[in-house]
């Protein structure tokens, strides 16, 4: 009897290891780059979604340059101006925010340590605190190695919702080749499972 119980033990214990190491194994399965997505930092924080953003001076970019070089955006809510986003500052890899009376500046060209990917902020990722999504912004991806132009999230206009778009161009790597194409995929998903 003792050794039954002993076995019993023995394979609960086992169990309880390879279930806690599978389920460890699955979140670590998600992919660099649904990875990024999911876990991308806002470049503004407003308090709630149903803002409105007016494209008060032009938005360019100048020399080739990936992200904008000219022009400002602002965040409102009916007459209130909550943010400001210019992108005529002194280094063009910058723009300034200015909000509550505060300004300072965010990098175009976000750069995370460890990251496969370069990233350019076409337009700023905003983030609101009722809703737990990024609200609106895009952001292109890169290859860090050799450059090359990889995808285009857009995380939509302001509303509070899961929902993000991705564009990607034709592509091969190995054997394996793909056309160009657009998706709108849950952030939820992406978070969960590592969707491609």
């Amino acid at each position: 009897m003792k050794n039954k119980m002993k076995l019993l033990m023995a394979m609960t214990f086992a169990g309880v290891i390879s279930f806690t190491s599978c389920k460890k194994d699955s979140a670590n399965t998600m992919d660099p780059m649904s990875m990024e997505i999911a876990t991308e930092e806002a470049s503004v924080r407003l308090a709630n979604s149903g803002y409105q953003e007016e494209i008060t001076n032009e938005l360019i970019s100048a020399n080739g340059q990936e992200y904008y070089t000219e022009g400002t955006i602002e965040y409102k809510s009916g007459n209130e101006v909550l943010a400001v986003v210019n992108f005529e500052t002194n280094s063009n890899e910058n723009a300034s925010l200015i909000q509550n009376g505060i300004s300072t500046e965010f990098d175009l060209k976000k750069k995370k340590q460890g990251s496969k990917y370069k990233k350019v902020i076409i337009k700023p990722l905003v983030k609101t605190d009722d809703c737990d999504y990024i609200v609106a912004g895009i952001i292109k991806y890169f290859d860090y190695k050799t450059g090359a132009y990889l995808a285009t999230i857009d995380y939509g206009n302001g509303t509070c919702d899961e929902w993000a778009t991705k564009t990607w161009p034709a592509g091969s790597e190995g054997d394996k080749t793909w056309s160009a194409g657009t998706k709108t995929f849950s952030l939820d998903e992406w978070k969960s499972g590592g969707k491609k």
